[in-house]
């Protein structure tokens, strides 16, 4: 324990401490919240934390992505040159010192405080204790002339984020897009049973037929019926590319491609599908394995990387929920926002070799929903032209434009849905797009 800390301030500077250290993790490395998160938690000096001490730390890990566009522009009032480029741990400890100042409202002394004892421990860069300390006192001093509400949204978008957007949006959906940062985003849960009362038991709103919205919740495990296996964890977005065509999927066999962690399975089946499961990662399966055990579903799980893979039978239904740039969850998963490395001609290969080898295992007449969480326009709507362009045995199935009130606007000329962030109901979605194809 630093000699400096009194003993009661210890936790408190661990938790900080490893608030630090995630974030480095995933301004470095590219890394998601979530990994970085248990990576450090495997590590012995963060054992001794309690759950409390845990949740504080991610508070501050998850309000920091979110504000970061803000809190950058608070320190560029106080720091003459940006610190960033030559000393970022410290960098880091004034992004979440600041966070915890001005957005938590924790203690300004404890937070200059530890941030101090944080600086000094930096090897390479321990000397800019005078600076972190100088810059933070300056900032609890003028706290009251400090006004969130002065900063536009659209700052807390990446410059890379922000060009691309530019081109494909219109401006109020990508202030739209860049608003819904500012509020952790309720839970959204699907239900097996549609008609029962569960939304006023666990103190929820119905959104759509099969969807609760929980505002005030807490470890998602203690919530009424989880254990009974008559709900999961779906965002409105991600429920509607299944309830789309639920009417139709009753006796049909369907394969679901990269189908961890089951939500859209359960979609399937729910919709009265027998359904095949397909996921590359053993990790993921094992995930999906215990979602289906608590939700009592069954499905042939198959470990195998599904834009290969070659079945015996062919099927009447595929569903591809494929990987992407995910930008469209950016509410979620803050962390996409500081990514160095976009990867984009990598997600939209492999969305390619998906949609292919769906049609290929498709009987004639079947149907091929595709979706993705990306707000890119390579991995959905350019997707789609560019398929329907190379292959004859293919075409747009037609949506239902009174099949589900809540998108009815979000259905395009084209055939497709384009859903925007943070547009649905009271607290917001995820992006998403919807294609529904059917084999000729």
């Amino acid at each position: 324990m630093p000699n400096d800390l009194k003993k009661k301030d210890y936790l408190g500077y661990k938790a900080r401490e490893l608030a630090v250290d995630v974030l480095m993790n995933i301004t470095q490395k590219n890394i998601n919240t979530d990994q970085s998160f248990d990576f450090y938690l495997s590590k012995d000096k963060y054992k001794s934390l309690r759950k409390e001490d845990l949740a504080f730390s991610k508070n501050i890990i998850m309000t920091t992505l979110r504000y970061w566009g803000f809190i950058e522009k608070i320190l560029e009032k106080y720091l003459s040159k940006s610190i960033e480029e030559h000393s970022p741990r410290i960098h880091i400890i004034l992004l979440i010192s600041i966070t915890q100042i001005i957005v938590i409202s924790s203690p300004s002394y404890a937070v200059v405080n530890i941030a101090i004892n944080l600086t000094k421990r930096d090897r390479k860069s321990y000397k800019l204790q005078g600076l972190v300390n100088a810059v933070l006192r300056k900032i609890s001093r003028e706290i009251e002339n400090i006004n969130l509400k002065e900063f536009d949204a659209i700052i807390l978008l990446p410059d890379w984020l922000r060009s691309r957007w530019n081109v494909q949006y219109k401006p109020n959906e990508i202030l739209s897009s860049a608003q819904s940062l500012l509020t952790p985003p309720p839970l959204d849960i699907s239900v097996k049973y549609p008609e029962s009362k569960l939304a006023s038991e666990i103190n929820g709103i119905t959104l759509d037929k099969g969807t609760i919205r929980l505002f005030d919740y807490g470890f998602i495990p203690d919530i009424k019926y989880y254990s009974d296996g008559i709900w999961w964890v779906q965002d409105v977005s991600a429920s509607l590319p299944v309830k789309l065509i639920e009417n139709e999927i009753k006796g049909m066999n369907f394969v679901d491609f990269c189908a961890a962690p089951g939500g859209k399975t359960a979609n399937l089946i729910q919709a009265g599908a027998t359904v095949t499961a397909i996921d590359s990662s053993k990790e993921r399966i094992k995930v999906l394995q215990q979602n289906l055990k608590r939700l009592k579903y069954k499905a042939e799980i198959i470990h195998a990387d599904a834009s290969v893979w070659a079945p015996e039978k062919n099927y009447d239904g595929v569903l591809i929920d494929a990987p992407c740039s995910s930008t469209g969850v950016i509410r979620r998963n803050p962390d996409i926002l500081r990514r160095k490395d976009f990867n984009l001609d990598y997600f939209v290969s492999i969305q390619e070799k998906l949609l292919n080898n769906g049609l290929n295992v498709l009987k004639k007449g079947g149907i091929l929903i595709y979706c993705t969480c990306s707000m890119e326009r390579e991995e959905g709507e350019d997707q789609i032209k560019k398929i329907l362009s190379e292959r004859t045995d293919v075409k747009i199935k037609e949506i239902d434009k009174d099949k589900i009130s809540i998108i009815k606007k979000y259905i395009k000329p084209e055939g497709y849905v384009r859903i925007m962030p943070n547009t649905i109901a009271d607290g917001g979605n995820d992006g998403f797009f919807i294609s529904i194809l059917q084999k000729t």
